[in-house]
């Protein structure tokens, strides 16, 4: 929500992202940083990214990564 990206609720321990732009590219430049995300085109969800929720430092290190990512 702080970088103004909407996602679908889940109850499981992860989300899935609309990242609003092609999520094959976003994944590729997550995983060249060491961020690993499944993308889920295969789902007709071509602008999306399932995120697992993983531990604080996980988490805050995704974000952080994502927020350079989505900048450049």
């Amino acid at each position: 929500e702080a970088l103004g990206l909407d996602y679908i609720p889940s109850a499981g321990n992860f989300i899935t992202v609309d990242l609003r732009r092609n999520g094959g590219e976003i994944y590729q430049k997550l995983l060249e940083n060491g961020v690993i995300v499944r993308p889920v085109v295969n789902c007709c969800l071509p602008t999306h990214l399932r995120v697992t929720v993983g531990s604080s430092e996980e988490n805050e290190r995704f974000l952080r990564v994502l927020e350079k990512v989505l900048a450049s």
